[in-house]
This record gives structure tokens, C-alpha cells and sequence, in this order.
């Protein structure tokens, strides 16, 4: 395998400090990060290590600090010209002075295979596996800010398959199935089964030249909990160049097509940003 590229490596380092526009209180933060990549014909590779040192205020006025370390691994390898797998490896951890109740991190594991049939180039199929393990701080809040409640342990497979009809008009579906569990306590957890399927259906069609619009039908089960959710998303988008697209879209449900994610506050406008490689 002959070496064709390499990624210098990237450094960097700052010093800030946080207000609380709330409570006045007064966060020092540091952070540095380092980051390496390598290409070489067929497999290309990056690594990185982020660190961050938080000193909060707290409301006696003495200062409880949080350390986090992030490692990131990523890797895709082309078998052929047909297919290549493409994977990914980040651990967290994060340590709080005020003892082990207010620690966190989480570790994801994807591994996934792409194919793309060069003799007939209308079929694209991804197959992905996610192994998602996450104990998020006690200070840890969602998009909605509403605190983060789950240690959460999850086994996710995956499988998106998209066939070209015509230049303008496309199908596709995507089957996800999560074996997983939660916990609700922090001290001595007790996990509980969630398991979930996920179906989805959707149809993409160009017009005009540079636009393009996707219609989806989604619906989640979750038989543990005895919960079923369905709905649909609508997205229309522009071409910025043959490889880069920007769309605004709805979502209809309030669950994302993310199997780890289980937040259940994703209904409403979103931003979308496709690209291709």
C-alpha cells in the first residue's frame, strides 16, 4: 500500500473565562487540543486528543473544578471501487472535584460498510453498527435544557439502502433495531431493557437545477415501554456544487432517526448539511 498523503498534525490551546448570565457565576476555562491525520491509497486515518480544565464559582463563593478528556479515532479503508468500510472510535471522561456522583463520560463504537456498485451506480446501501455507552454529569442538560436523566448502554444496527428511479426521482428506507438498556440511578444503577425498532420510508425528487426535495415516513416502536410513534419529515435543499447541498427542513415526529438518542424533543424546523465524498 503506497503512502500518498499526510496530514500535518494541529495544535491548540486557550485560556477564557464564563459568566453565568443567570447567576453571575464565573467559570476559568482552559483547553487544549491536538490532532493527526493520514492518507494513504486506499485507507486514511485521524486521531485526537481535546483536554478541558473547568474552575466554576460556586454560591460560597469557593470553586469546584471539572476536568474532561476526549480521545476521537476515525478511520475509512476503499476495498474496491465498490465499497469501503468507514469507522470511528471516541471515549470521554470527565471528573468532578465535588466526588464520583458528579463524574460523566461515554464511549461510542461505530463500524459501518458502504457499497455503491460501480456497474450500477443507482443503488447506494449503508450498514452501520454503533456500540453507545453514556453516564452524563449531573449539570448535563439537552437541547431543550432539561437535564440529562439516562445512563444509557446501547446496541444499535443499522441498515439505508437509496435506488435511483430516474435522475430526478429517488427511493429509499432505512431499518434500525436497538437492544438496550437504561438506568435511572447513578449511585447503583438498575438497568431496564429498551428496546426500539425504527422504520423509515422516503422518496427524494430534483427540480428546477439545483434543488431537491425528500419527503420521509417514520415509525418507532418500542415494545418495552409499550410505545409506538410515527409522523413524517419534509426537507427541501439547494446544491451548492455537485457535492455539498444546504436545505431547511420539518420534523413532524418528535424522535430522531439516531436510535442513541433519546431525548424525544426533535420536533420543528432544522438546519440540514449533506456532503459527499
Amino acid at each position: 500500500m503506497a503512502f500518498t498523503t499526510m496530514v500535518n498534525p494541529t495544535f491548540a490551546d486557550y485560556t477564557t473565562a464564563l459568566r453565568n448570565a443567570l447567576t453571575g457565576a464565573e467559570t476559568d476555562r482552559s483547553a487544549a487540543g491536538f490532532r493527526i491525520g493520514y492518507g494513504f491509497s486506499a485507507l486514511q486515518l485521524s486521531s485526537g486528543v481535546e483536554y478541558r480544565s473547568d474552575e466554576t464559582e460556586q454560591p460560597d463563593l469557593t470553586f469546584n473544578t471539572r476536568e474532561t478528556w476526549l480521545v476521537r479515532n476515525n478511520f475509512k479503508l476503499q476495498l474496491n471501487d465498490a465499497s469501503r468500510l468507514l469507522g470511528k472510535l471516541n471515549h470521554a471522561e470527565s471528573v468532578s472535584s465535588l466526588g464520583a456522583f458528579y463524574d460523566g463520560g461515554y464511549t461510542e463504537a461505530v463500524l459501518g460498510y458502504a457499497f455503491r456498485p460501480v456497474r450500477h451506480d443507482r443503488l447506494n446501501t449503508l450498514i452501520k453498527y454503533t456500540y453507545f455507552y453514556n453516564v452524563p454529569t449531573t449539570d448535563q442538560l439537552t437541547q431543550k435544557s432539561i437535564a440529562a436523566e439516562f445512563i444509557q448502554k446501547s446496541y444499535v444496527g443499522a441498515i439505508d439502502l437509496t435506488y435511483d428511479l430516474t435522475p430526478t426521482w429517488s427511493i429509499g428506507g432505512k431499518y434500525a433495531h436497538r437492544r438496550g438498556e437504561l438506568s435511572l440511578s447513578r449511585d447503583n444503577p438498575d438497568f431496564f431493557d429498551n428496546t426500539a425498532d425504527l422504520f423509515v420510508v422516503r422518496t427524494d425528487f430534483r427540480f428546477r437545477e439545483d434543488w431537491e426535495g425528500l419527503v420521509e415516513v417514520r415509525v418507532l416502536e418500542m415494545p418495552d415501554l409499550s410505545d409506538k410513534r410515527s409522523g413524517a419529515l419534509v426537507v427541501v435543499s439547494r446544491y451548492l456544487n455537485p457535492h455539498f447541498k444546504v436545505g431547511i427542513g420539518y420534523n413532524f415526529t418528535d424522535f430522531s432517526d439516531d436510535l442513541t438518542d433519546l431525548s424525544f424533543d426533535h420536533r420543528g424546523t432544522f438546519l440540514s448539511l449533506t456532503g459527499a465524498l
